[in-house]
């Protein structure tokens, strides 16, 4: 029999040894190929900042009353990415930097003509919208590598947002936090701002004149206006700033001889828990530890027994109209730090959109179908050697059964107890490109699965990028001769003033199945092309025009047609922040079996083709309201869609922010009609920088829950943090909603860093 009736797989006899010489000979290209290569900008040279040597106590208040930093020479001269790309910046700003042995100082001074124009409207750290604010910003490449580096954002009411940069500014994790220190303070001509960063919370390797990586950057939102120190293309936007391949130069560190870093983070938390449904109420008491050594200056090992995360905020929930999973972030502290160093898949299209495919998708560890498993420990080790990138992770999650009074099959989840392992590394070559290698294992007492892969990425330019990998999977529960258990992706992205270009092909096999990962279209061929002409006319208001096609067609492995996307997209940007998008969007779905949508509501087996149109208006984020607006209209498979979203956010003042959203569609089949609702609220009252208290509630029509989370968090020292969560769920019983369960629990925590 053939191949067109039976699947057919290549011969097992020698595939064990071409995989393993294959293997070998990467291996070997990761320790031989030597890192020399040509820069990609000169600002490193041409811009060089000097920190200077303090030894006196400085004290961080943002008034910079220690006479050092008055004899320190500033920096200055920034230069517009936003709007006159080139332009001097319409307000001055200075920078001077400060070291002693333990920190290195920032002190931004920023001028300002109408002071009373200023917008700071947000306190909280990790602030979502801090960049609607006035702000100042910074980014070190510590390992001075032009790849990566760590990003601190402060406002004028001295709230910090930092992020964790990589792939040479391509790729952002926000939930990374790091222990610093911030004040600012409001003059009537200027406004100031003073943080300090120890050098324990970076990595670098030591040397007795280090020189780091850095730009510099202030954002003045009345004018939509945004400057860097060193100069970064204009065709990069607000990710500009981001760039590593265009920093400046951090010179005049020199005899810093760090301590061996070794930090202590133990935590106690007391608590209750009730079920309605069992009118029972149950007691609880965990106490844990999360442990940092420092093996080297820039290689940290991790440790952490009886892992909690009750402070963590609850997902937010997503409304579900297609065939595939959904996609949630990872927000636990212990799987953020180094989180850049284990990421091993397709690149996204858009930050909005999930990942084609991820290798390892870290929420797969302790999460199972909504449920918290219980981690009883798990170590980690992240960093650099050299020109070689180290990711080892190792983590025993325990077993976990639903409850008994649970008997719906679809609901029941049981999880023995697990251990997962991953092994990450990568291998620096040339300006900013890379090779790379991933193995992953999933075991417990009885089944297993593997994944393991290689990957690249050639960037002769930083304007071209190549990529490419490939990966296959090995399950326990595998026939020896089953095929079908790749995956391999091959991709590039140009861009320049006027033009972004992007092209991939992702091959995923049948039997494809990496159990710690994410694959969004599994078995399929998926072939992606976006080409975006961005012009910025600066006439009629408009500041830019980003239009453009994106195609998206996914196939089969037997090349049959599975979804396809023709999209026709446009955003306009004005010059006071608004923005306008538009998109029609024709699709096509060959679906091959029945599409259980809602409920009892099935779209049956066929080919369907159909027209839709999405538009929304979006407010500039900088005012006391602020906005956008949604709707879409057009045919679904072979009925019809329709609907809207609203995204509303009150902010009267530093302390008081109340954000709404509400998103409504109404989809009629001729099966059946239904709507699909979700309510989110948020409201956060900051006292002060370090204390704030927030209620977040929302409501899926899907699920027919509600949930309720009260968070109070008081930072009472550097590191330290005091919570006090209170959490409940209403579910639908017998047609009304009604409480479901309710906890409520007590954290501190202590940063201890001898």
């Amino acid at each position: 029999m053939g191949c067109q009736s039976k699947r057919c797989s290549p011969s097992q006899g020698d595939e064990p040894y071409r995989i393993y010489s294959l293997l070998c000979f990467f291996v070997y290209l990761l320790i031989l190929i030597p890192s020399t290569g040509n820069a990609i900008s000169t600002n490193a040279t041409d811009y060089q900042a000097m920190a200077y040597r303090t030894f006196s106590s400085i004290e961080i208040d943002g008034d910079f009353n220690e006479p050092d930093w008055q004899e320190a020479k500033p920096v200055g001269q920034f230069s517009q990415v936003e709007p006159d790309a080139g332009e001097p910046m319409t307000l001055p700003t200075e920078v001077r930097i400060l070291y002693d042995e333990e920190n290195v100082y920032f002190g931004f001074t920023c001028f300002d003509s109408d002071i009373s124009k200023l917008v700071a409207n947000d306190m909280r750290r990790d602030a979502r919208e801090l960049h609607e604010n006035d702000y100042v910003f910074l980014i070190l490449d510590t390992y001075n590598d032009k790849r990566s580096g760590v990003a601190f954002r402060v406002n004028a009411l001295g709230a910090v947002q930092d992020t964790a940069v990589t792939n040479s500014g391509d790729s952002f994790n926000r939930d990374w936090d790091a222990v610093v220190e911030c004040q600012s303070q409001i003059h009537s001509d200027r406004w100031t701002s003073e943080i300090s960063i120890p050098f324990g919370q970076l990595r670098f390797k030591e040397s007795e004149q280090m020189t780091w990586g850095l730009n510099l950057s202030r954002g003045i939102r009345r004018t939509n206006e945004e400057g860097t120190w060193a100069p970064v293309p204009s065709s990069y936007g607000g990710r500009a700033k981001y760039r590593t391949a265009y920093m400046g130069s951090l010179v005049g560190i020199e005899g810093i001889k760090p301590k061996r870093q070794i930090e202590f983070l133990p935590y106690v938390l007391p608590g209750v828990s009730r079920i309605e449904e069992d009118d029972k109420t149950d007691g609880e008491f965990e106490v844990g530890l999360d442990l940092k050594y420092g093996l080297t200056t820039n290689l940290i090992a991790d440790l952490t027994l009886n892992t909690d995360f009750a402070q963590v905020e609850a997902d937010e929930e997503q409304v579900n109209l297609t065939r595939f999973s959904l996609f949630f972030p990872e927000k636990r502290p212990f799987f953020l730090e180094g989180a850049g160093l284990f990421d091993f898949g397709v690149p996204r299209p858009s930050f909005r959109r999930p990942p084609p495919l991820l290798l390892f998708y870290s929420r797969r560890i302790g999460i199972e179908e909504g449920h918290a498993v219980p981690i009883l420990g798990g170590g980690k080790i992240t960093g650099k050697l050299g020109p070689y990138g180290v990711g080892l992770l190792n983590v025993f999650t325990n077993e976990f059964h639903t409850d008994e009074s649970i008997t719906d099959p679809d609901d029941i989840v049981d999880v023995p107890r697990t251990n997962y392992s991953v092994l990450r590394m990568t291998r620096d070559l040339f300006s900013g490109s890379r090779v790379g290698l991933i193995g992953i294992n999933k075991q417990d007492s009885e089944n297993y699965n593997r994944a393991g892969g290689l990957d690249f990425s050639y960037r002769p330019a930083d304007r071209l990028e190549i990529r490419g990998l490939w990966a296959r999977t090995a399950d326990s529960e595998d026939e020896a001769d089953v095929g079908g258990s790749d995956a391999w992706y091959i991709g590039s992205n140009w861009q320049d003033n006027l033009f972004d270009l992007s092209v991939g092909y992702t091959d995923t096999g049948d039997n494809f199945n990496p159990e710690v990962g994410y694959v969004r279209h599994e078995g399929s061929r998926r072939f992606r092309s976006q080409t975006e002409y961005t012009p910025r006319p600066r006439k009629f208001g408009i500041r830019e025009i980003q239009v453009g096609p994106e195609i998206d067609y996914v196939l089969t492995q037997e090349n049959e047609l599975k979804t396809r996307d023709l999209t026709l997209g446009s955003r306009i940007e004005l010059d006071n922040g608004e923005r306008i998008t538009l998109q029609a969007i024709r699709t096509a779905e060959h679906l091959e079996e029945d599409f259980d949508i809602y409920d009892d509501i099935i779209i049956p087996i066929d080919e369907y083709e159909f027209n839709w149109f999405r538009a929304m208006i979006e407010t500039a984020q900088s005012g006391m309201f602020a906005g956008q607006f949604g709707v879409n209209v057009g045919d679904f498979f072979d009925g019809t869609r329709r609907g809207f979203e609203i995204d509303a956010s009150f902010k009267p003042n530093g302390r008081l922010v109340v954000e709404t959203q509400y998103q409504f569609d109404r989809v009629e089949l001729p099966v059946g009609s239904f709507n699909a609702n979700l309510v989110a609220s948020r409201v956060v009252y900051s006292f002060s920088t370090r204390l704030f208290a927030k209620l977040f509630a929302q409501w899926n029509s899907t699920d027919d829950v509600v949930s309720t989370n009260f968070l109070i968090n008081y930072i009472y020292r550097p590191g330290s943090d005091l919570y006090f969560v209170f959490n409940q769920v209403y579910d639908e019983d017998g047609g009304t909603i009604g409480l479901s369960e309710s906890t409520v629990v007590g954290k501190m925590t202590y940063w201890w860093n001898p």
